[in-house]
């Protein structure tokens, strides 16, 4: 069973890294069509970051045979993940 440490500071350091390197971007060329969904996507990677390190309600697991929530987020976050590199390469 991984740490909730790790678990946590994934998307945490990821979310920091993502915010401040879109608030960059909105900073010097202004408001654009991918800085902002950048900023806020890396908004709330931070408060899920957090939600999981100081152990919120919302962010526990759920019984072994109700898995439909987790199965829908990482759909979502595939969704995402394969959009953001699709634009990057584009």
């Amino acid at each position: 069973m991984p740490s909730k440490k790790t678990v946590g500071a994934a998307p945490l350091i990821t979310g920091i890294l993502l915010a401040f390197q879109s608030a960059g971007t909105i900073v010097q060329n202004g408001l654009s069509l991918w800085s902002v969904p950048g900023f806020i996507g890396g908004c709330a990677a931070i408060v899920i970051g957090l939600g999981i390190l100081l152990e919120w309600d919302t962010f526990k697991r759920d019984a072994v045979g109700r898995n439909r929530p987790s199965v829908a987020v990482l759909g979502f976050a595939a969704a995402v993940f394969f959009a953001g590199a699709a634009i990057s390469i584009a």
